[in-house]
């Protein structure tokens, strides 16, 4: 094993469809490509013999395929299994194949928990929101979180994912969920924002006394607020924005705060749309 087949032309004609990342490969780069992109979300999943298959038949690649198998049947793990793989393409350098293969031993030793969250996060980070909710979701159903951090940290993305959404009262529920469990400065900080959005603005001040928020966190969830404001002036309804802010600088506060409402309610339907494709 060991050889240098980085520029492999042939293609396939059927591709390989890996599931956890809903992608299709056609060529040996690709897949080297995806296996090093996504190394902290890989498991025991990519040890099947439809890569194998895929290898020998699609890309002709008969011997890397075998040697493979034997990795599976022998159970050598992951890392082995993803190192043979760039170790015969060339695809990394010897010293990145080592820190590669270490990582690799990193990953297989983290918990059920970990490796599911971080595929949840990808979902997210892609902006695959449905699917990243039910994961999500999953995971706090199915599984034994011991550490208080990483539910929180989990309950924190749900909260992101309605906040994206402009679904503020659920993400409110979610950010403080996640501060109760994380106690992250940040969690608190969104769990305050989403309030600001959705309740209106006596109602707000009302739960902020009520809740002993400080004076510098609430002058912090102000300012972030008109950041937002600020960033959208560059967006198609900035002219819209522009009379929202005059609003401001007059004094009229009930109505600076219902143009927020109309402002970011616009967005909604185009967020709905990525939850439903997602």
């Amino acid at each position: 094993m060991g050889r240098m087949i980085i520029c492999h032309k042939k293609k396939a004609e059927i591709p390989l469809y890996i599931k956890e990342f809903e992608l299709h490969i056609y060529t040996i780069e690709e897949l080297c490509f995806c296996l090093k992109k996504n190394l902290h979300m890989l498991d025991d999943n990519i040890m099947k013999e439809n890569l194998c298959i895929f290898l020998e038949k699609e890309l002709e690649l008969k011997e890397l395929a075998e040697y493979l198998r034997k990795i599976i049947e022998k159970q050598e793990g992951l890392a082995v299994f993803v190192g043979a793989i760039m170790k015969y393409t060339g695809y990394l350098r010897k010293e990145e194949i080592i820190f590669l293969e270490a990582e690799l031993k990193e990953v297989e030793g983290k918990s059920s928990v970990v490796r599911r969250k971080a595929k949840a996060d990808f979902l997210l980070e892609h902006k695959k929101y449905a699917k990243a909710v039910r994961e999500y979701n999953a995971i706090l159903t199915e599984e034994e979180i011991e550490e208080e951090k990483i539910r929180g940290n989990i309950y924190h993305n749900l909260g992101t994912i309605y906040a994206r959404l402009f679904f503020f009262k659920e993400a409110a529920e979610f950010y403080q969920k996640a501060y109760e469990n994380n106690r992250d400065k940040e969690s608190y900080e969104c769990y305050l924002m989403a309030l600001h959005m959705y309740l209106p603005k006596e109602e707000y001040v009302k739960r902020v006394a009520e809740e002993l928020v400080t004076e510098e966190d609430a002058l912090f969830i102000e300012k972030k607020l008109e950041q937002m404001v600020l960033e959208e002036k560059e967006s198609p309804k900035r002219e819209e924005i522009k009379e929202i802010l005059k609003y401001k600088e007059l004094g009229y506060v009930q109505e600076y705060y219902h143009g927020l409402d109309k402002i970011f309610s616009g967005y909604q339907q185009d967020y709905k749309v990525s939850m439903t494709e997602g």
